[in-house]
């Protein structure tokens, strides 16, 4: 079982992993994320206007520090902001449920001061690189004192075949109390819950 290791910003990673999937080829052109995939450019009706990604079946979220949090489920709802090259994602929901430091997963919570924005710009043939511009997620677990707060700018993603994928991408605490360690690493795998394509 794969899990998602999220070092401060668990799946804020995620976040994101909204707008990605299926790019295409890089260029100066307009990109539009695309219910279809029957051409280089999106077909009238068919531009996407929410997107909706989960944790990737048997993986975990995984905040990693002197005190490592699980969070079993993560949903992460988008919007894409318009054409563009790159094309702006701005995240309307970001849920994280089942988290904590124990087998029960009930002793934390995952929340989203700052719901994240973020950019999505096509590298090639099923390929792309979403980077968040902005986004805050603070994780807390009372009965160990844990409060922390994390900065999700710069963190960036991998897309193509209808997954995102952060790989030891760095996130920056803000600020906080007990085990908040001064910067972390990202990895995450999440899916997508209709295809996407990434096109002009």
């Amino acid at each position: 079982m794969r899990l998602v290791k999220t070092f401060g910003l668990a799946a804020l990673a995620a976040v994101a992993a909204m707008a990605f999937v299926g790019a295409t080829s890089a260029s100066a052109t307009s990109t539009q994320l695309c219910k279809t995939h029957t051409g280089l450019t999106c077909g009238a009706g068919e531009a996407v206007t929410s997107h909706h990604m989960v944790l990737a079946s048997g993986t975990v979220g995984k905040l990693l520090g002197a005190t490592n949090v699980l969070c079993l489920n993560i949903l992460i709802e988008a919007t894409p902001l318009g054409l563009g090259n790159p094309q702006s994602i701005h995240t309307t929901s970001f849920t994280f449920t089942g988290c904590g430091t124990g087998a029960a997963h009930n002793n934390c919570t995952v929340e989203t001061p700052e719901q994240p924005l973020a950019n999505l710009l096509k590298t090639g043939l099923e390929e792309g690189v979403l980077t968040f511009t902005s986004g805050q997620q603070r994780t807390q677990c009372p009965n160990l004192g844990i409060n922390c707060l994390y900065d999700g700018a710069g963190m960036e993603f991998t897309v193509g075949g209808q997954h995102l994928t952060a790989e030891e991408t760095p996130v920056t605490e803000l600020g906080g109390k007990f085990f908040c360690p001064d910067e972390g690493l990202v990895d995450g795998l999440f899916e997508t819950l209709t295809d996407t394509y990434v096109l002009g």
